[in-house]
């Protein structure tokens, strides 16, 4: 695998983030008047149609995959794409513990790549386009990418969702059917609930009282206490997908982007972390890891270590973004349960723009040519296959099902890390309706009653960004260092809390709240 070898200065990220700009801004607007397609960097360029160059051009590109799934270089899907584009990339792919450092080096090593493909956040955007290290797209989406300037067209929203304070558009997003969606599931071993006569819990006490009997009663029956009751992953970068974001719901608070949770009437922000609920739904699951209920590696299991579990016989209870099907264990998902007090929330996701999955970088030496490649993943089929990979079976009248594979069988394919398109109309007209799709429709029709308003895409300004990183760093660990320790009983909540508040506001929490809150003002037009 070739490594990226373009070297990057500020003062060459200047240079060449002027001279793309003036070229597109100027001399590719007057070609484009005239019906030319010659990119500032000499190449012919196809604005419609294959190949998108006639002469074979080598990109480079910094890509996130999922544990298991192999590299991106290895995908089918991208070999049919360098065939019909003429365009060959190399990929270096990072996944699970470690990828967010590989990427922080590569951004610190002035070497990029000419694209990134998901990773970073709009307030890493935001600070490394200030650098000068990635590319404003508005021009380039405009006379080299057809597919997603009809979307933008058609779609203000995600236009909006993805412009910057400063008026440009640094990546773009895969636009999915499904909006709002609940971040997790709470997936239990159907399996193991019937062989101990067991009914599906409802409660927080109910579920308590299953997790005992997941303990005691050997469910798996090796004749072993070898049973983990309950897993998750509690700790970033995973906990949005597979953490317990929404399980904290039955006290009263979700956490999601940034630690915090909209209001009630909807009109402001609040930080999660110091709310009463979010001490009770500690102490909640402080006594279930203290009676042995929780898994002992909740804090220190690693990805890969997590999903290997949660495929095997050990597992009572799991939380991620849907349960597994195809294994001899019946798992299903159940309702959010209903907490001490009667609340039923859960935690979503606004996934129907998910945003910062392709950003074409400074260095580029040919940022038209990138950006007409990115835009052909916009095109249905390249869609389907981009996001589903083997999952997507060809069937008679034009239309496409998605499979379960076997257990372990990658569907290489980039998923949710790549920018694709699929809309309610592709869902219901171009994909056959399986057993599998109907379920997981389900589970979200079964969900979408309890989920909390979610947090809009809101984007920051570079000042703002700039002074979030450094205090959202420090916050979010002080946060994370002391719910281990609550969880796993080294310290004891109630004893720590006021010390606990007063030291996040020492660190900064509530100058960290008043700018989210401007830039949420911002959003409502207030």
């Amino acid at each position: 695998m070739r490594k990226f070898t373009k070297a990057l200065t500020l003062a060459t990220a200047t240079m060449l983030l002027v001279s793309s700009v003036t070229g597109c801004s100027t001399g590719n607007k007057s070609q484009a008047a005239a019906g030319g397609n010659t990119s500032s960097s000499g190449v012919e360029v196809n604005l419609t149609g294959y190949p998108i160059v006639e002469e074979p051009i080598q990109l480079t590109a910094f890509a996130y995959g999922e544990p298991g799934n192999g590299d991106w270089d290895d995908y089918p899907v991208f070999a049919e794409l360098a065939e019909k584009t003429n365009v060959q990339v190399d990929f270096e792919t990072v996944s699970g513990d470690g990828a967010t450092e590989k990427l922080n080096l590569v951004l610190a090593s002035n070497k990029l790549p000419d694209i990134f493909f998901s990773g970073l956040s709009s307030t890493m955007i935001n600070k490394y386009a200030g650098m000068g290290l990635f590319l404003p797209l508005n021009d380039l989406i405009d006379q080299y990418a057809p597919n997603i300037k009809a979307v933008l067209e058609e779609r203000p929203d995600i236009k909006n969702a993805i412009t910057m304070p400063d008026g440009n558009i640094y990546s773009i997003p895969a636009v999915n059917a499904n909006a709002g969606i609940p971040t997790t599931q709470l997936c239990i071993n159907k399996t193991w609930l019937d062989k101990l006569g067991l009914e599906v819990p409802t409660t927080t006490d109910e579920f308590y009282e299953v997790l005992k009997a997941f303990k005691t009663q050997d469910p798996n029956g090796n004749g072993k206490a070898d049973e983990i009751p309950m897993t998750y992953e509690p700790v970033p970068p995973y906990d949005v997908w597979n953490g317990d974001t929404g399980f904290s719901g039955a006290f009263g608070v979700v956490t999601l982007t940034g630690s915090m949770m909209l209001s009630e009437d909807e009109q402001d922000l609040i930080y999660t972390p110091i709310q009463e609920g979010y001490k009770d739904y500690i102490k909640w699951t402080s006594k279930l890891y203290t009676e042995g209920l929780l898994d002992p590696e909740l804090f220190t299991q690693d990805h890969n270590q997590y999903m290997a579990k949660r495929s095997s016989d050990y597992v009572g209870a799991y939380l991620t973004n849907g349960p597994l099907e195809g294994t001899d264990i019946e798992w299903i998902a159940i309702e959010p349960l209903k907490g001490p007090n009667g609340d039923q929330l859960w935690s979503q996701f606004d996934y129907g723009i998910d945003k910062n999955r392709a950003i074409i970088s400074a260095t580029c030496q040919y940022p038209e040519v990138a950006m007409r490649y990115i835009d052909s993943f916009f095109e249905k089929e390249n869609s389907l296959k981009l996001k589903y990979g083997k999952r997507l079976q060809e069937r008679e009248g034009g239309k496409w099902e998605i499979i379960e594979l076997e257990p372990g069988v990658s569907s290489e394919c980039p998923g949710p890390y790549a920018p694709t398109m699929e809309t309610k109309d592709m869902e219901m007209n171009d994909l056959v309706q399986t057993e599998s799709s109907i379920r997981a429709n389900e589970r979200l029709e079964m969900y979408k009653p309890f989920l909390a308003p979610a947090i809009p895409n809101i984007n920051l300004t570079p000042e703002e960004s700039k002074e979030l990183s450094a205090l959202q760093t420090d916050l979010q660990d002080y946060v994370n260092q002391n719910k281990a320790r609550w969880t796993t009983g080294q310290q004891n909540v109630d004893a720590d809390w006021d010390n606990y508040v007063a030291t996040l506001n020492k660190m900064g929490l509530e100058r960290y709240m008043e700018i989210y809150n401007q830039a949420y003002d911002r959003f409502l037009g207030n």
